[in-house]
């Protein structure tokens, strides 16, 4: 059981709450995008559906990855709901990317769409691009 006044992000230690082979797909996902951003602030890998935290890794302890996560995957949702629209019709979430002032954060769902990878990454350590080909890469 979680609790969140209980509950310390543990920093640059991947953590989550899968277990079994999804925990071991997942702890893939998050290495490999270790293995080419060294440099991230936080990599996640999330159930789209429930909104569950796979596995999470931070560099920050001000990242609660569980509750950012959770509210990545609800945006999801939304988006593919509005996907539904007939206009929007044959046309399919690959990612999302959020600009802020110091920060670049990527969405990525997987291809299967089951599960929503996420990182955040300092701007000045380097660019959307190299983001978004190193998430297509790993949430293949």
């Amino acid at each position: 059981m979680r609790l969140p006044f209980l509950h310390k992000v543990a920093v640059k230690k991947i953590t989550g709450d899968a277990t079994g082979p999804e925990r071991e797909q997942a702890e893939t996902i998050i290495r490999s995008v270790l293995g080419e951003l060294p440099e991230l602030i936080a990599a996640a890998v999330v159930d789209i559906s429930s909104g569950k935290t796979l596995v999470a890794y931070t560099t920050q302890s001000s990242f609660d990855l569980y509750k950012i996560s959770s509210r990545n995957a609800e945006l999801i949702r939304t988006t593919h709901r509005m996907l539904l629209a007939p206009w929007l019709e044959n046309q399919q979430l690959t990612d999302l990317v959020v600009l802020l002032e110091d920060q670049l954060h990527c969405l990525r769902t997987t291809a299967n769409q089951r599960w929503l990878c996420y990182v955040a990454v300092r701007s000045a350590d380097t660019n959307m691009a190299l983001v978004r080909e190193v998430m297509r890469r790993c949430a293949a």
